[in-house]
């Protein structure tokens, strides 16, 4: 009897020490688990951000590439417009010393500009006007070249030009009937002149030859205001169909 429960004692803590080792055995291998995932993790981030840091890389590497290019590109170009710029100093200097006739020929050159203003389409009046002032100026100062005053008419003539193919738009300090009030003034080239309320509602065109404007209707009016758009960057370019004078 005595015998038999020394055996179940020992039994009994045989089976304790056994289920701590288990516990033990499953605490370590929970903790394996949980450090593993940990680790996974860290390698994931790892990961996105390596991956992060190459496509930025990339992005920047690329944008490098295309700033070179464009800075050799405007090089270039810098390059082309001063050996151009270079050849026309060289042809006024060059006017200046063999031709007697260049300042009459100037005078004359701003004489006829000043005759197209004036007969012109009205638009951009106090620029183009106090462009015309400052030349008169400019050809009295006896502290300036011939090539120089030569040039500058020259510039004048050439932006008259430019206007001839551009479209645009300015505000006017009176409505389309030229009464004092708000609207924009549009122009097409020199083909036309027109006129659009603040509204949109009504709109004209200049008459060249009476010297005022005529009024236009709601279907001319709507492409007047696109045209308006169009010329302040506010729409796309497209086809505008718009009455214009007739050439006699």
């Amino acid at each position: 009897m005595f015998r038999a429960g020394i055996i179940l004692l020992l039994f009994l803590a045989s089976g304790s020490a056994s289920a701590d080792e288990v516990g033990e055995a499953l605490d370590a291998s929970l903790a394996a688990q949980r450090a593993a995932r940990e680790s996974q993790q860290r390698v994931n981030r790892l990961h996105d951000e390596t991956r992060a840091l190459r496509e930025k890389r990339r992005a920047a590497e690329w944008q490098a590439l295309q700033l070179a290019a464009y800075a050799e590109q405007l090089e270039q170009e810098a390059a082309v417009e001063e050996q151009q710029r270079a050849q026309i100093e060289a042809e006024l200097e060059r006017v200046a010393s063999t031709s007697t006739d260049l300042m009459p020929l100037t005078q004359r050159m701003l004489a006829e500009l000043e005759t197209l203003i004036a007969g012109d389409l009205p638009f951009l009046q106090e620029v183009r006007q106090k462009r015309i002032a400052e030349l008169k100026v400019l050809l009295e100062d006896p502290q300036r070249s011939p090539a120089g005053k030569f040039r500058r008419v020259l510039e004048a003539w050439r932006s008259e030009v430019e206007y001839g193919y551009s479209l645009g738009a300015e505000e006017a300090p009176a409505d389309c009937e030229g009464r004092p009030g708000a609207s924009t003034a549009v122009r097409i080239g020199r083909v036309g002149l027109y006129c659009v309320a603040a509204d949109g509602r009504q709109a004209a065109r200049w008459d060249a030859t009476a010297r005022r404007w005529t009024a236009l209707d709601g279907d001319d009016a709507e492409e007047v205001a696109r045209a308006a758009a169009m010329a302040r960057g506010k729409a796309q370019p497209g086809l505008l169909v718009l009455p214009v004078q007739a050439t006699p």
